[in-house]
């Protein structure tokens, strides 16, 4: 397979022609934040977050960039701050706090990139909107789904789309209303795991494995 070189914020890389610009920066140690992207799945572009500048300060999203020949790469710029920083506040904005009594508590993937942006929680909490936990759904036989802690990601969605072909998720409601919901017959769902295993923060939990929020 044809090699492709070029650069990431300094660094040379080298990678299969066809490869995305974050699956070279992932394979050489070099994160990218990102929310939607699992290696395991198409990607999506739907959190935004992995933007990177190229040539002449173009902002492109990584995760469906293609590498090419002599590209110069910036993980790192003033521009990209300040862009990525607003997708992220603004789901931080949204998000649960309860940091300490979610599953995902220092596995989560949200935890990781506001670590990475150093956005601190007691920052954020001005521009948390006052409004009352949404209840735990608890429609599907097998998972709970706690929409505080969704980030709208896609990624189970797409896992029981594109992993198992059943369609058993989907996105319903539309702007601030927009969660997950179980669609259609609960036998759908065949219990692969693949939605809970793949969620980056802790959405999806196993019938009697949630904690209190």
């Amino acid at each position: 397979m044809d090699k492709i070189a070029f650069t990431i914020d300094g660094s040379d890389i080298v990678a299969d022609r066809g490869t995305t610009i974050l699956e070279a920066a992932l394979q050489n140690g070099i994160y990218i934040p990102h929310l939607c992207y699992h290696p395991a799945l198409k990607p999506s572009g739907v959190c935004r977050l992995c933007i990177v500048e190229t040539g002449e300060g173009q902002l492109v999203i990584s995760c469906r960039t293609p590498v090419e020949e002599g590209i110069v790469v910036k993980v790192k710029s003033p521009e990209v701050d300040k862009v990525r920083r607003a997708f992220v506040e603004l789901l931080i904005a949204n998000h649960h706090t309860d940091c300490r009594n979610c599953p995902s508590n220092r596995h989560c993937e949200l935890q990781r990139v506001m670590a990475y942006l150093r956005i601190s929680k007691k920052r954020m909490r001005p521009l948390r909107l006052p409004k009352e936990e949404l209840p735990l759904e608890t429609l599907n036989p097998f998972f709970d789904y706690d929409p505080n802690r969704c980030v709208l990601c896609g990624i189970c969605v797409q896992a029981c789309e594109d992993v198992q072909g059943v369609s058993a998720l989907k996105f319903v409601g539309r702007g601030y209303s927009t969660k997950i919901a179980f669609f259609g017959d609960k036998s759908q769902c065949e219990s692969c795991r693949e939605c809970m295993l793949k969620c980056p923060v802790g959405a999806l939990l196993a019938k009697g494995d949630q904690k209190k929020v």
